[in-house]
């Protein structure tokens, strides 16, 4: 994971090299600083007062030099490690994304939309640790260490030098060894409950009208006090762990230190080390602790680092939904019919779930419709009709099997001229807050208003339009919230539409509608479609009578295909 991390900074190496280097310099004053100060009192102690002795007027101006250098080191450190940080964390974002667009709609399948907007900001946002507070302060803590005792094994004795070295190793590396699989671990499972959390309180917020008026509202929060009581016991227990190995840190800082004056005192009696090197040598021992200070910050948060990590990786690095090629083949760019001829041979599908196991759905599908045919797919609730249409609109990938538009295989169309010639009209659609042109442009950003009107038109919303105050710029609250459940699906298919498809695949978007609409709807939709190869996935008799040829859906085999023309499906 580390590595992984890692891996995300390397186009910003020269930058987070900088930083690390500066942090190194900072560090290094800092110490300078101390050991300075004490050798100017050194050289008052030996004057034995008086006027000020020779050299100390001198040690004073390098003390105010050297913090100078210091601060404009730390000013320069931050920067440039906060840069790259945050320049990391959007190249994250957009990683993150892409994965979500590359699996989608499969992954709303495994992960919850509130528990994903969770890793698209708390958890980057907790990755922001590794590359401004992980990579230069471990570093320089290692440089600075080895450079601090080299000094001292040359101006004082080894023997000081493999002390503060012993105490630096188990400072920085044993201590939170000692409590990384405990940390990490709790870590992992306060991170995942945050996720519920958000994706609780995510589904509340969507859901809440429904919410009251089941009178559910205080089940509901019950439910969410109870993971608010998991995260605040994983949240103690973190908190615990991370105070008992910052107490064991300071216990073997103070104990170095200790540590090395001892020692040092000891060699001073000896006359192994005069009173000067050992006043220094004491003095570099404490000037370490912002560099272990720094190394002990950083662990107590790696942890929820990597976990939070792991949680974007698990979304990254899941299976995408069928791969595209970039540029278009000559084959299909070349052949733009009015209708498009689909064949589906052997489709198998099966949405995978949460710990990965397949959920079956259609089995050994095979299918014909023919270019500018009206198909419509009849069966009853959880019998693949809506998953059909999601293959057939690309969304989803065959688990086996092949689907053809004009004799080339879906995941060969490139993504841009698969959204040309192929679209889907939901029956729960989403809009965003925006206009309602906004939302129509979605489908084609260059169209006009004249042909945002004629869509409008062509699916019966053109006298509500016109009479709402802004028209198309009418804003649209969030989801959609302002208008009807039929105003709503009309405007999906107003959408697809607009895009002029070749294949056009409408899912229940007359479900909401009155009888007098409907009629209205299909008889300009008929002329608005003719030659488009269109298919209706619906229960309502009015489509199924409109339609050339009826396939009935059973189990996720087809069970009852109609000839063109056939009788509806008894029971309509």
């Amino acid at each position: 994971m580390i590595r992984r991390l890692a891996a995300f900074a390397r186009p910003f190496a020269a930058p987070l090299a900088l930083s690390t280097a500066l942090r190194v310099v900072q560090l290094a004053l800092g110490i300078g600083v101390l050991a300075v100060a004490v050798h100017a009192v050194a050289l008052a102690d030996r004057a034995g007062g008086g006027e000020s002795p020779p050299g100390v007027a001198g040690a004073l101006g390098l003390i105010a030099l050297l913090a100078l250098g210091k601060g404009a080191a730390r000013y320069g450190e931050q920067y440039l490690g906060h840069w790259v940080a945050f320049s990391v964390l959007a190249r994250l974002r957009t990683v993150f994304f892409d994965a979500l667009a590359r699996q989608a709609p499969g992954v709303l399948y495994q992960h919850r939309s509130g528990d994903l907007t969770a890793r698209a900001t708390a958890d980057i946002n907790r990755v922001e640790v590794f590359y401004a507070h992980t990579i230069a302060p471990a570093i320089a803590a290692a440089v600075v260490s080895l450079g601090a005792a080299g000094y001292l094994s040359a101006a004082a004795h080894p023997a000081l030098a493999a002390i503060l070295l012993a105490g630096a190793a188990v400072s920085g590396l044993a201590v939170p060894r000692l409590w990384r699989r405990r940390l990490q671990r709790t870590a992992r499972q306060r991170q995942h409950t945050r996720g519920q959390i958000a994706a609780h309180i995510t589904d509340t917020i969507g859901g809440l009208r429904e919410l009251t008026q089941l009178r559910a509202v205080g089940h509901w929060q019950r439910h969410l006090g109870e993971l608010d009581a998991d995260a605040a016991a994983r949240t103690r227990s973190l908190a615990s762990r991370t105070a008992a190995r910052r107490a064991a840190n300071t216990a073997v800082f103070a104990t170095t230190v200790c540590a090395v004056a001892l020692a040092g005192a000891y060699l001073w009696q000896d006359g192994r080390l005069d009173r000067q090197a050992w006043w220094i040598s004491v003095a570099i021992a404490v000037a370490m602790a912002p560099a272990l200070t720094a190394v002990e910050a950083f662990a107590g948060e790696f942890g929820t680092t990597l976990a939070a990590a792991q949680r974007l990786f698990a979304v990254i690095d899941a299976s995408p939904a069928p791969a595209r090629p970039v540029q278009a083949r000559p084959a299909v760019t070349a052949r733009r019919p009015a209708g498009a001829a689909v064949r589906l041979r052997g489709v198998r599908f099966a949405y995978p779930g949460p710990a990965g196991e397949a959920a079956p759905v259609l089995g050994h599908i095979d299918l014909d419709l023919p270019a500018g045919s009206t198909t419509a797919v009849l069966g009853a609730t959880g019998s693949g009709k809506s998953s059909l249409g999601y293959l057939l609109a690309g969304c989803l990938s065959p688990t086996a099997g092949a689907i053809t538009l004009d004799d080339v295989d879906l995941r060969d169309i490139p993504d841009e001229e698969l959204r040309r010639r192929v679209a889907l009209a939901d029956q729960r659609p989403f809009f965003f807050s925006g206009t309602i042109a906004d939302n129509l442009r979605l489908a084609r950003p260059g169209a006009d208003e004249a042909e945002l009107w004629h869509v409008i038109d062509a699916v019966e919303l053109g006298d509500t339009v016109r009479a709402l105050p802004d028209r198309l710029h009418t804003r649209l609250t969030e989801r959609g919230a302002n208008l009807s459940g039929g105003q709503s699906q009309r405007l999906s298919l107003a959408q697809a539409l607009l895009r002029r498809p070749s294949l056009l695949i409408c899912d229940e978007v007359t479900s909401q509608l009155d009888a007098a609409t409907e009629a209205r709807l299909l008889g300009r939709l008929h002329r608005e479609l003719a030659g488009c190869t269109t298919v209706w996935i619906t229960h309502r008799s009015a489509t199924v009578h409109a339609a050339d040829r009826v396939v009935v859906l059973e189990g996720g085999r087809i069970t009852e295909p109609r000839p063109p023309n056939g009788s509806p499906h008894p029971g309509l």
